[in-house]
């Protein structure tokens, strides 16, 4: 089985080489998953012995890794910023003064965070091409945040698409009830000029979907009384290759 999992370790591994993570530390780092893993598959009592058996690591390991406190991820405020944005109808279709009462960017990016600087939060949006700025006016020009290449925040945003995307293959694969959707296209012997043109229709599509899903929810969590506990992200992607590749 080991050898069908080379098409998802071979970019994890060139994305690992490429961050600097050591083998050792991304080593002891998935030992973590692999408790937390067989814990959650376990019926009954968790024991260290039993998850040991299941995991293959030793006691010792077992024992130090429940012992570890799990670190609590923040979300990424630069994309709540572009979402709220959209959605708010005080900022919505909107260019915003740089500074001022509100609607302006500084009190949007204050709504957001209040322990960041706006002229932080809008240098970044700047540096990504989310937003423009013409002498005190910011106008936003993308429905989504995309952080900048090799950025800490296009990791954070790497990480978890991917990591829903393959939770939700994982549980189609283990029998999960009712299934994911969890759908792809594959056609080969395409020119070039030939996959622009389908790259472009399915981004278009995929943009105009994603607008319509975010203002459906933000729209839903307005609602008195509607608060929840679940949550849910909506990803597609293209990617295209040669036929050698």
């Amino acid at each position: 089985m080991l050898y069908m999992l080379d098409t998802l370790l071979a970019p994890f591994a060139r994305l690992m080489v490429a961050q600097g993570v050591l083998f050792p530390d991304l080593v002891e780092r998935l030992k973590t998953h692999y408790v937390a893993a067989a814990s959650d598959q376990t019926e009954g009592k968790i024991t260290d012995s039993r998850l040991s058996v299941m995991t293959g690591l030793q006691r010792r390991d077992i024992v130090r890794l429940r012992a570890a406190d799990p670190q609590e991820e923040r979300p990424n405020h630069l994309a709540t910023l572009v979402a709220l944005w959209q959605t708010n109808p005080i900022y919505a279709d909107k260019a915003l003064p740089k500074n001022g009462p509100e609607p302006s960017f500084e009190t949007l990016a204050r709504a957001v965070r209040r322990d960041v600087h706006p002229r932080t939060m809008l240098d970044t949006l700047l540096a990504a091409g989310t937003v423009s700025q013409t002498e005190d006016r910011i106008t936003l020009e993308h429905t989504s945040y995309q952080p900048l290449a090799g950025s800490e925040d296009q990791l954070a945003y790497l990480t978890h698409n991917l990591g829903d995307h393959i939770s939700s293959a994982t549980d189609n694969v283990l029998g999960h009830l009712p299934p994911h959707f969890e759908r792809a296209v594959h056609y080969t012997g395409l020119t070039v000029s030939q996959i622009e043109e389908l790259r472009a229709e399915h981004s278009a599509g995929q943009m105009a979907l994603f607008e319509q899903l975010s203002k459906r929810a933000s729209n839903m969590k307005s609602l008195p009384g509607q608060s929840g506990a679940h949550r849910f992200r909506a990803g597609a992607y293209f990617y295209p290759t040669s036929d050698e590749s």
